[in-house]
């Protein structure tokens, strides 16, 4: 049995997972009367992609004076870390333990958690939390919701059909005219995006994704022991990717650039961090298998501190074929690391003036600007460096992102920022 830890700062209260069911609906007791407005973020997952990353983020860096934050995920088992972190933060953790968004039981748990929180604010995260979490705030009475979008796509999952894509997309546009609030996203181009699948523009409001700073930053101490740790030989180039392998992120246009760079550079080594070279699809794999130097890749899991890879790199890389706002191209800049990228969603916005963008599916293009970099000499590598930071601490920190939120939380209250 699982059990769900609601963590606030002077004490914990502990309600079994098993025990709630459609008929409870006994307040939690607290030592105190809380009289700050409770913010419940939906999603159905606390690690593994960008969005949840922000979501944490967030929470870690809400002053938590102003806001109550709770976090309902309908899977949170898979990343223990996210956890301590929403617990060390103030937050109350609900894990629904579910696999769907549309399971009964893990609807009727949500419902239940709704009328125990009794939250101010339903802020969702991604389309199908959108859909399933804002119709049960209002079905719950919860006053406002918060529509977060975090990405240009729908994203099909892979049995989904034509029919069931179209169906979920006029869903999605038709609720958007009344289910929330407001609406933030994360990129202009995705607000763009959105507007013209019909939601309503008056609602909507572009909050880019922000990062620690403090956290990702450049370490040449960080660099030699990721290095060693990789067995990388001593100076050798590499080019690094963080994030998922899926099918947006067109691993097999890395592939063949990367086929293509060591053609030209054959001491380039490549480091993808997020996915093991078994999980590759066969597109991918064929790919894979063009480059004439396969045991210079190295695959690697997910890693709780990403801060300490991105120094590794000489260049870090995306290939997708669509983003929104990257969180790793933040996160890679703010580490001091040349960035190039695919021209799609917000990323030549993220790396103006600090990075180089190609068009996407143009394997020859990335190939050329990743020697590019690579062969710049240590003084203009220095200013891009610096450069790359400067843009983050700007424009793209958590505490900025953060201070939106808040002020958007607070207009829906009808209180002053």
């Amino acid at each position: 049995m699982k059990t769900i830890v609601i963590q606030q700062r002077d004490s914990a209260v502990f309600m079994p997972t098993a025990g709630l069911n459609e008929n409870s609906r006994a307040p939690l007791r607290a030592a105190h009367v809380d009289r700050r407005p409770t913010v419940l973020h939906f999603t159905y997952s606390t690690g593994g992609g960008g969005a949840e990353a922000m979501l944490v983020n967030l929470v870690e860096n809400l002053d938590p004076n102003r806001f109550r934050s709770v976090v309902v995920a309908v899977n949170a088992r898979p990343w223990p870390q996210a956890a301590q972190r929403l617990h060390r933060a103030g937050a109350c953790l609900h894990d629904l333990e579910g696999t769907a968004f549309l399971n009964r039981e893990t609807l009727i748990k949500l419902r239940t958690i709704l009328h125990i929180e009794k939250p101010a604010i339903v802020q969702t995260w991604m389309h199908h939390a959108d859909l399933v979490g804002g119709w049960s705030a209002r079905v719950a009475g919860v006053p406002k919701v918060l529509w977060s979008v975090h990405c240009r796509e729908i994203h099909r999952n892979p049995d989904d059909s034509d029919r069931k894509m179209s169906m979920f997309r006029r869903a999605l546009a038709l609720s958007s005219r009344f289910i929330p609030t407001r609406i933030a996203s994360c990129s202009a181009a995705a607000l763009e995006d959105h507007a013209a699948l019909g939601y309503p523009r008056r609602k909507m409001k572009w909050i880019p994704n922000g990062i620690d700073a403090e956290r990702f930053i450049p370490s040449t101490s960080a660099r030699a022991a990721t290095r060693a740790d990789l067995e990388l030989p001593e100076g050798v180039p590499v080019v690094g990717y963080v994030g998922r392998f899926h099918e947006m992120k067109d691993m097999p246009t890395f592939f063949r650039a990367a086929a293509a760079l060591q053609q030209r550079v054959p001491t380039a080594h490549f480091v993808l961090c997020g996915g093991l070279e078994m999980e590759l699809s066969s597109v991918e794999r064929a790919a894979f298998e063009q480059m004439p130097n396969r045991g210079q890749v190295r695959f690697l899991p997910f890693r709780t501190d990403p801060w300490l890879m991105y120094p590794a790199f000489d260049v870090f890389s995306l290939t997708s074929r669509t983003e929104a706002c990257p969180m790793t191209i933040i996160e890679a800049m703010s580490c001091g690391v040349p960035c190039v990228t695919t021209d799609v969603g917000d990323c030549a916005r993220l790396v103006e003036g600090a990075g180089a963008t190609v068009p996407a599916g143009d394997a020859a293009a990335m190939a050329h600007a990743w020697e590019q970099v690579l062969k710049i000499d240590s003084s203009t590598r220095d200013q891009v460096s610096q450069l790359s930071r400067n843009r983050v601490l700007q424009n793209f920190t958590i505490k900025q992102a953060a201070d939106q939120y808040a002020e958007t939380y607070a207009l829906m209250l009808g209180v002053k920022s």
